[in-house]
């Protein structure tokens, strides 16, 4: 977290290391750090990104404790973050692509965020499924309401994790552009 911040000290809602965050244009990759005001269950939280020329979709995001370890990973509803709606398989293809490469960004920063990737690979690509399981459910029982704009409706899915029992998986890093 203080890689991200560059020393400088957090202010909620402020966007780490800038308002763009760390992005890899070739890749199609971003992420970026920032924390809520008033949160008690965490220091802060790391968002993963794809990007496209037009919209982003969001991947996962890495919660921090307060000493600066990784506890757990999540996904979000797209009114929270902001972004398009994706498969599934469509996320779980683009988490196993993720990877950052920036001469803008700390080569400490960016091993962490692209490890968390390897490590955690396959508890990644079962949020995506939870996540959709996730909506089916919201739909069934709230059939007449738009689960994308359900304000009380924000974390789809969410796993605690321990990077002393994580066990890196081989991430494929493929060059191909289309989404």
């Amino acid at each position: 977290m203080d890689l991200v911040r560059e020393g400088r000290p957090q202010s909620p809602w402020t966007l780490y290391p800038g308002e763009s965050g760390i992005f890899d244009r070739r890749r199609r990759s971003q992420f970026y750090y920032h924390a809520h005001e008033g949160a008690s269950h965490e220091a802060g939280h790391f968002h993963t990104v794809r990007l496209f020329p037009d919209h982003t979709v969001h991947l996962i995001g890495i919660s921090m404790n307060e000493a600066g370890w990784p506890q757990a990973l999540f996904t979000l509803n797209l009114w929270a973050i902001g972004d398009l709606w994706a498969t599934a398989e469509q996320l779980k293809r683009y988490a196993r692509a993720f990877r950052v490469e920036s001469a803008k960004a700390d080569p400490r920063l960016l091993r962490f965020v692209n490890l968390m990737f390897g490590a955690f690979q396959p508890e990644i690509e079962v949020l995506q499924d939870e996540k959709a399981h996730a909506l089916e459910a919201h739909r069934a029982v709230h059939p007449n309401v738009d689960p994308f704009e359900d304000r009380s409706f924000e974390i789809l899915s969410r796993v605690e994790i321990s990077p002393r029992t994580a066990t890196t998986h081989p991430v494929p890093i493929t060059s191909s552009s289309s989404p």
